[in-house]
């Protein structure tokens, strides 16, 4: 008795692998990708958001750290890149002028 392929067996074997395909995307969204980063190992984040700022339904503010600088963007219809300053460091706390009489 030969088995000859069917339509349905076709069928049924597409959706069987875009289901995998599917599980393994959701998986690695889920979970995150162990090869995220340089190869061979994982990188230090260069790229973070400071503070996001919603001005009205259709425009943002960011306050964007990358390496030694901030960048301020706002985004809506289109993006505009506002300003970009190196990070400062943490401000000593200044000491009080005693009074002396």
């Amino acid at each position: 008795m030969s088995h000859e392929p069917s339509v349905l067996s076709a069928f049924l074997g597409l959706v069987f692998v875009i289901g995998l395909v599917f599980l393994t995307g959701w998986i690695l969204k889920k979970f995150g990708s162990p090869t995220a980063g340089l190869p061979g190992g994982l990188k230090k984040k260069r790229l973070s958001v400071i503070e996001f700022r919603r001005i009205d339904p259709k425009n943002t503010l960011m306050l964007v750290a990358c390496d030694a600088k901030e960048y301020l963007i706002a985004t809506g219809e289109t993006v505009v890149l506002l300003d970009s300053f190196p990070i400062k460091a943490d401000p000593q706390p200044t000491e009080q002028a005693s009074d002396h009489d």
